[in-house]
């Protein structure tokens, strides 16, 4: 699409938006006025609750956390940034997996009580922030690293102060603040993978790869984006009739031009093996805090670099039906591959303190996370597969960067001269990308001789090789104030609380492909490397029949749009430290608009079926009851929504990069309602904690993807409402000294303590039998849902705090993976036992040296059909030495 189209469309999609703005402005002027008319809001979370910084003990630690979880007014969980440390935690993604009902998939998206990432939700210090993975809402936890965060707050249970799409929990990850003193903090680490004996796969990059950056040899080529420009679609007839019909010296002329284009791809991309350097992380961080006057000024400067090799081995499988047994379409047994990642962050934070009532903060966070992954696939396709002596060879060269810069600026003040008012605000302006340029795929054909001899050669086809330029820019506002006010009638002391948000979204999508057609070449030609193949000399070779043709289609490209308007009003009353009861209700009105575009950049379809615009009210409520001292019960319901991301409401062809299956969007999508149930009980102690609740989610429409029908060889997946669905459960959580044994707080055994944590939970949907799918199991479990999920901890603090060791356990039941269809049974992941070991020496106060090992059971991920295996993905097994130093 041509820079002229983008900005037509572009306006195009802005009039859409503001036509959605006035038709649902009376309704926003309601929410305004009910929120105009509070006095005041519940603080967003980082701000509600007093920090508490706690060093050394893993125990003290967590300990901390129980004691800020208890002051929720909601059912939450907390992690610690002494805790993440402690277990060795390299990112916000594998430190959530500990928490108590939270399952992690595919090392980037958190399940919460067995409903999908759909049903999550992320914020950064309280704000909507944009996601740089095109194919999910939520952002992917694995791009943020330890470094930056001071906790994370798991909230399970829906208050009105936060965003009315809630499923099964909302993340918070709160950075690092302002110190209380000067700090200073370097630390660098190295790493190694059981997988990484044997030597990588590589090709020549571009020099910038060492810090995630392609610098433009991937990238299309300005001789290519101008032909793009002037012919719209490369191919001979369409240059022709640009060059003014179709006649035979034109079509001469289009086919010379077709070939010089060829030139402009780059084709140095022969894979080679080269040895493996160890994994290497650094970081470098500063803070400080200046008096001037009666007024704090503080800074906090920080920035990290990871870079890892992991070599890949996997499986992969698609069978179709015959009679009871599955019979193999494809079977790609040797999956053989290297993933180059490099992440890069940045943060940046200033703090000034008035005085004691009035506090103005900015922060600046930018994160980076780069990953070169190169895969050959030996196997067989559904071509090959009844051939004995023929196999197939499938490369594929996929690189991505993501990034995500966000700035924002959030203050608190306290009000004593009225009525003791306190307000709380934010502004944030986020920015997304996601840049994915000359990502490359073919195929040779294998032949085995009488004598085992293999003869080589690439498909000789019209789409022998694919390339693929994508970026996507997703750029997000995102505004709030919360206002809140104290009062006490008697026993009752009663704070009123309402606020005002908005959330402003814009995304630009699109992608080109092109196919390079070999079918002029003999078999001995095509015996060659890559670069071999596709020569300058053989491309401009007209014998050779070289063509190059750009197939995007319908809807690779496309436009999209969101505005939230919100209010909420609340109340909070704690009556003579009896009970708590809060409640509240939200109000949003959401408007969205997708625009698919065609290979010509115009819009595809009617607009009007690209819109989704809904309103509609929010309660919650939550009713704590203080039993004893030690022992507190909780109540809570609520009404929340969860709404088709873009991508799925847009019929976009892409891929899945953490599947590898095609996935296409569906317009027809409707939002999921979500009516939540809670109890708890919790006793807190000096050296333990426990508690135990049950939970019940009603679904409404819930979004399920499907396999369609007809996808043989390769799996194709899209989104459909089912009629309804239910989630229920049971958890419970532990924290224990071991001293409880022997009942001397003197004891070895104080030095050791338990922390665990146990979910049981049941799912169901009911799905309506749907055109286009043929689906096995119209009543069945959600996808992603685990009926148990396991967290046990044992750890270990000397007496003199130099030694520190952790051991972790985590393990999921199965869980569907994709549901079947054509009379297939439904796909699952199986378990996977993780064990993980962390031990810490401090020789000195203010140096650390940490050694940890992951995955030590060396356990796989497995996917099991009908008791066949799908995919299996070896992890292998990790292991990290790492120094601090810290003042």
């Amino acid at each position: 699409m041509n820079t002229k189209q983008k900005f037509r469309i572009s306006q195009l999609g802005l009039q859409v938006m503001l036509a959605l703005t006035s038709a649902s402005m009376p309704l926003l002027a309601t929410a305004q006025e009910a929120t105009a008319s509070a006095a005041e809001a519940t603080p967003s979370k980082e701000q509600d609750v007093e920090r508490i910084s706690v060093s050394g003990r893993l125990m003290s630690s967590a300990a901390s956390a129980a004691a800020e979880r208890r002051e929720q007014p909601y059912v939450a969980e907390l992690l610690g940034m002494e805790q993440i440390s402690r277990a060795g935690d390299s990112n916000a993604a594998s430190a959530l997996r500990r928490v108590t009902g939270l399952t992690l998939v595919k090392d980037k998206f958190i399940y919460v009580r067995g409903l999908g990432e759909r049903y999550s939700s992320t914020l950064l210090n309280g704000a909507m922030v944009p996601s740089p993975d095109p194919t999910r809402n939520v952002i992917p936890l694995d791009m943020f690293p330890a470094g930056i965060i001071e906790s994370l707050v798991v909230q399970k249970a829906y208050s009105p102060e936060l965003p009315a799409a809630f499923g099964g929990g909302s993340v918070n990850i709160r950075t690092a603040s302002i110190p209380l003193q000067e700090s200073f903090n370097v630390g660098f680490g190295l790493g190694y993978n059981s997988l990484n004996s044997d030597d990588a796969y590589t090709y020549n990059g571009g020099g910038d790869d060492w810090r995630g950056s392609d610098d433009g040899k991937r990238g299309m080529s300005p001789e290519l984006r101008t032909a793009l420009d002037q012919y719209g679609t490369i191919s001979q007839i369409n240059i022709a009739e640009a060059l003014g019909g179709i006649t035979a010296g034109n079509l001469a002329q289009a086919s010379t031009i077709v070939r010089e284009l060829g030139l402009a791809f780059n084709r140095d991309i022969d894979v080679q093996r080269e040895n493996i350097k160890p994994d290497f992380d650094g970081s470098l961080s500063y803070g400080n805090k200046f008096d001037i006057g009666s007024s704090v000024f503080g800074v906090m400067a920080g920035v990290s670099y990871d870079r890892s090799t992991q070599n890949i081995e996997e499986q992969e499988r698609y069978f179709s039906v015959s009679g009871d047994s599955l019979v193999p379409l494809n079977i790609w047994d040797d999956i053989k591959g290297t993933e180059h990642q490099v992440k890069l962050s940045g943060m940046l934070n200033f703090g000034l303190e008035l005085n004691e009532d009035h506090r103005i903060e900015t922060s600046t966070i930018y994160l980076r996370d780069t990953k070169d992954e190169i895969k050959v696939k030996n196997g067989e396709s559904i071509e090959t597969v009844n051939e004995e002596n023929r196999y197939n060879t499938d490369t594929s060269i996929r690189y991505e960067e993501r990034t995500m810069l966000s700035n924002q600026i959030r203050g608190r003040h306290d009000l004593p001269w009225l009525y003791d008012i306190s307000v709380d605000w934010q502004y944030t302006d986020a920015k997304a990308e996601r840049y994915a340029p000359g990502e490359v795929e073919y195929r040779y054909l294998n032949e085995i001789g009488d004598d085992g001899s293999v003869t080589r050669f690439m498909r000789r086809n019209q789409n022998a090789v694919n390339y693929s330029f994508a970026r996507m820019d997703d750029e997000t506002e995102n505004g709030s104030w919360n206002a809140k006010l104290p009062l006490t009638f008697g026993k009752a002391e009663v704070v009123l609380n309402g606020g005002y948000s908005y959330f402003e979204r814009q995304r630009d999508s699109s992608t080109d492909f092109f196919n390079f057609s070999t079918v002029g070449y003999s078999l001995e030609e095509l015996g060659g490397s890559f670069s071999q193949i596709f020569s300058d000399a053989n491309i401009l070779d007209a014998s050779k029949g070289f063509q190059v043709s750009n197939v995007t289609t319908q809807a690779d490209d496309y436009l999209a749009a969101q505005m939230i308007d919100a209010g909420y009003v609340g109340m909070e009353m704690n009556y003579d430290y009896l009970f708590r009861l809060n409640l509240g209700v939200r109000y949003e009105d959401f408007r969205q608009v997708s625009l698919p575009l065609n290979a010509d950049g115009d819009i595809s379809g009617d607009p009007a079926d690209s819109v989704l615009m809904e309103d509609g009210y929010y309660p919650s409520l939550s009713f704590t009851y203080f039993v004893t001292e030690d022992l507190q019960a909780r109540f809570g319901f609520s009404q929340t929504v969860v709404r088709p991301d873009l991508r799925e409401v847009t019929p976009v062809l892409f891929v899945d990069p953490l599947t590898d299956f095609k996935v296409t969007g569906y317009s027809g999508l409707k939002s999921t309602d979500v009516t939540a149930y809670d109890a708890r009980l919790e006793w807190y102690y000096d050296d333990s904690n426990y508690s135990i609740g049950v939970f019940y989610k009603d679904l409404e429409n819930p979004i399920e993807s499907i396999e369609l029908s007809g996808s043989d060889g390769n799996l194709l997946m899209s989104f459909r409402n089912a009629q309804s669905g239910e989630v229920y459960g049971a958890e419970a959580e532990f924290l224990q000294q071991l001293n409880i044994f022997d009942g001397d707080s003197r004891s070895w055994l104080s030095n050791f303590f338990v922390a665990g944590n146990f979910t049981w939970s049941e799912s169901e949907i009911n799905i309506q039998p749907i055109t286009g799918a043929d689906l096995t199991n119209l009543v069945r479990p959600l996808n992603g849902h685990s009926k148990n999920v396991v967290n046990f901890q044992l750890g270990f603090d000397s007496d003199n705090d130099k030694h520190n060791a952790t051991l972790t356990y985590n393990v999921f039941g199965k869980r569907i993976a994709f549901a079947g269809v054509n009379s297939k049974d439904d796909a699952y992941e199986q378990p996977f036992n993780s064990l993980d070991f962390v031990y810490s020496y401090t020789p000195w106060e203010a140096t650390s040296v940490k050694f940890s090992m992951k995955n030590i059971l060396d356990e796989d991920v497995e996917i099991m059909q009908q008791g066949e295996l799908l995919q299996r993905r070896v992890e292998g097994q990790s292991f990290g030495l790492s120094f601090s130093y810290k003042y």
